[in-house]
Formats: C-alpha cells, structure tokens, sequence
C-alpha cells in the first residue's frame, strides 16, 4: 500500500477482517512446496458481509469476503501491479484491489452484477451524490408513473385481472415506473448507474418473492401481505444511505485502474493484453443451477432483458453449469482421468439423472474452465498465481470431485505448480438428506 492516509487505514481495518497467514508448506498433486492457507473457510464464504463496506449494497450470497482477495495478494511474496477476476460477482476482487491500490481487470456476464461492479469503483464524491439526492427527489415528487415503461415484462411480474400471482402489486409497479423516469434523466452516467443499483437492490424486498438458493419463490401469506409504494420509499432510501455512507467514507481512498468488463469470460479476457501477478475467483459450480435465474428480477426491471430473446443470449454466455437452455457440449482439450471415471459413472447412472444431458454438461463444465485457464495462463506473469474457490456437486450419489478434475486438467496444461486444499463442506439438496457432503476447495495454481 503507497503511503494511504491514516484514516483509511483506520477504516480499512474496521471494515476488512485480518487475514491469517498464507504460508503454510503443504503437497499439491504431484509437486512440492505448493503453498495454501490452513484454513479458509471463514474466506471462502462472504456470511459476515452483511456490514462490511460496499459489500452491503446488494446482497451477493454467493461472494467470497475481501479477506480471501487480500490473503490471496499477500500471498504472492510481493506487491502485484495487476491482478484479475474472471468472474466479478459482486466486485469484491475488484473493490479490495482498488482499496490496495493495485490495477484490476474484472469480467462479469450479468449486466445489472456489472454495474453493481462500476457503481462501486467509480469516482463518485459525496457532494456529487447529495445534490442528485435532492434533484431526483424533487423530480419523484413531480413525475406520473407511466406502467407502460414496464410493458417488456413477463405476464407474472405485474398484478392484472385473472393472474393467479404477481410478483408486484400493480401499485408498487407504477411507483416503480416513476422511478426508472427519474434514473432515466439524470445526466452523468456514474450517478445514474448509482441510483439504479440502489433501486435493484431493494426490488426483492417490495415484491412478494424471495429469492434462495432453488431460485425464486412466494413469501408465506403473501396475498394478505403485500408491498406498498410507502415501502418502496423507505427501502429506497435506508439503502441510498447506507450506500452514500460507503462513498462519503472512502472518498479520499486510492483510485486504481479498474476495468469492468461486461461479458463472456470465456471470450472477453480475450481482450486484456496486460500480464497479470494473480487470478483470483469462484466459477459457478455444476450444479446445474442458472444463476441468472437469482437476478430475474433485477434484469427485467431495471431494462437489462427486454425479451425472452435477451434471457436465452444471456444464458448462453453463461458457463455451461447447468441444462436450463440448448447448447453444444464438448470436453476438455487435456486429460483428466478423474473426470473420465466420472462421466462414465454418471452415464451408468443415467436413468436415475433427471437430465439425460447432465453427464455431458459436467464435461463442458470443465472445457469452459479449461478456456479460461488457457486465458489466464497466456496472460500470467512468471511470479504470478492462480487462486480458485471451487465446489463440489453431486448426482446420482456420483461426486463430482471439481478441485482434483481441474488439478488434473491444470497439470496437463502445463502448470508446474498444482495444490488443492478443501476448506468447508457444503450441504447438498434436501433430496440427498441435507448432509455435509460436498467439498468447498482452493485450487492454487503456478506457471
């Protein structure tokens, strides 16, 4: 860190838990002096994020804390001058990057995720923010709501005649019509971006939805316990707070090159040409789950899909994790007996998968991680480090043992350092019994 102030520094503590040391010696597959952290459950998963700064803007369940991103740094030896993710998330690499000072490359294929991404690296200032506080709330005051605007929605967004659920009585969709026009006029493009992150942050909260870890569902009692406009307000409003106290108090923090960018990490590292010191990030895991599907609401809403068309494109960019929509599946490039042992073993399992394509979607899983580690590795430094959280998934009682495949894969691409440590078990479905079946992992790979 170059010098920083010493009130950052305070505040940087207060918000980041101290990392513990990265140094412990342990055995990779096959190699010596391979180095990973004796824990790192506690990094792995972002449960104490709720309060810390910038992460409470939008509730990301799935993140890492900042700790894992800056243990990740120390662990390097020396000061990277660039590190990457991608898989941006909910920016937490890319923030803690920026709060270090150091460049950072992001990549996220969800556009709302992504300008949750810029909203929070953007040079906004607290003076900035209070004035378009007072214009866009005297603007609110002023605006009919036109339901028009959310024409683009699908038919269960919005209350109407004959619909047996809505996720937004059909007041609350007109008060949001109001507030998309306001965003809409506001002129600088950080700002407006600020406003509309703000108000997809608390969407959820004034529907009758909730949305875990299956994807989207009914609150209990919702018929007789529906949002309001007046809820929209307040929601709006505590969360603007409680984000403009994250700007106000990291104003003078260090301002970093941080380049977001929106698309395809299979593709769009492609684009990055500049070496980079570390890698670090979480994939999704292949539990043919549609991430996408967490954010529905989020992306209609706020004009990010405007039709079905925009969903299918949006899910093909994804990583082939799941088989909610058509796509070709082919296999990894380099060997892996253990991924051979185990499509094998899904494939005698077939009649009891409730997909006939999940054997070969396990296999496409792993040849989209391989293109991203063939990006990372072109663009990897001679010093430089992979670090990946990964998990486990299961079908059929067949594992699907994700650290040691991609360990394999990663040796037979010509990474000369491998190691795999497990750092949590996860519990699986509830049609498995719920039990600590499945591993969480950090794979830690050197060029």
């Amino acid at each position: 860190m170059r010098n920083p102030p010493f009130r950052y520094l305070q505040t940087l503590q207060e918000h980041f838990v101290t990392a513990p040391s990265w140094f412990s010696s342990v055995d990779g597959l096959g190699t010596n002096n391979a180095r990973l952290p004796a824990t790192g459950a506690s990094l792995t998963t972002n449960q104490d994020g709720k309060g810390t700064a910038f992460q409470r803007w939008f509730h990301f369940k799935e993140a890492f804390s900042p700790s894992f991103v800056s243990a990740a740094i120390d662990s390097l030896g020396y000061r990277p001058q660039h590190i990457a993710d991608p898989f941006g998330g909910s920016g937490t690499t890319a923030i803690t990057a920026q709060l270090m000072s150091i460049d950072a490359t992001t990549v996220e294929v969800n556009p709302f995720l992504a300008d949750v991404i810029k909203a929070k690296v953007s040079p906004l200032s607290a003076e900035k923010l209070r004035h378009a506080a007072a214009d866009f709330q005297a603007s609110l005051s002023g605006t009919r709501s036109n339901i028009s605007r959310l024409s683009h929605l699908p038919p269960t967004f919005i209350e109407g005649p004959e619909k047996p659920r809505w996720i937004f009585p059909l007041t609350v969709a007109r008060h949001l019509s109001r507030y998309l026009t306001c965003i809409d006029q506001i002129a600088d493009v950080d700002t407006q971006r600020f406003f509309k992150v703000v108000l997809g942050a608390v969407l959820v909260e004034c529907s009758n939805i909730y949305v875990n870890g299956k994807g989207r569902r009914y609150r209990s009692a919702w018929q007789e316990n529906q949002p309001t406009p007046k809820k929209l307000d307040e929601l709006f409003a505590l969360r603007f707070n409680t984000s403009f106290e994250d700007v106000l108090r990291f104003e003078g923090r260090p301002r970093s090159r941080i380049n977001v960018i929106n698309g395809d990490s299979r593709t769009a590292l492609a684009q990055v040409s500049e070496p980079i010191d570390l890698a670090v990030f979480s994939p999704p895991y292949p539990n043919t789950f549609d991430y996408t599907d967490i954010y529905n609401v989020e992306l209609w809403v706020l004009g990010y899909l405007g039709s079905s068309a925009d969903n299918a494109r949006l899910r093909k960019e994804t990583l082939r994790s799941h088989v909610q929509v058509s796509r070709p599946y082919d296999s990894p490039a380099k060997s892996s007996q253990l991924l051979a042992q185990t499509i094998e073993a899904l494939n005698q399992q077939k009649e009891r998968l409730w997909d006939s394509n999940i054997p070969a979607m396990v296999g496409a899983y792993f040849r989209d991680l391989e293109i991203v580690l063939e990006q990372c590795q072109r663009l990897l430094a001679p010093s430089g480090k992979v670090m990946m959280v990964v998990g486990d998934s299961r079908y059929a009682n067949v594992r699907i043992d994700v650290a040691n495949i991609i360990g394999e894969i990663a040796t037979a691409m010509g990474f000369g350092s491998v190691a795999v440590r497990e750092v949590r078990q996860m519990r699986s479905s509830a049609q498995q019994g719920g039990r600590l079946l499945l591993a969480e992992s950090i794979v830690e790979l050197r060029g």
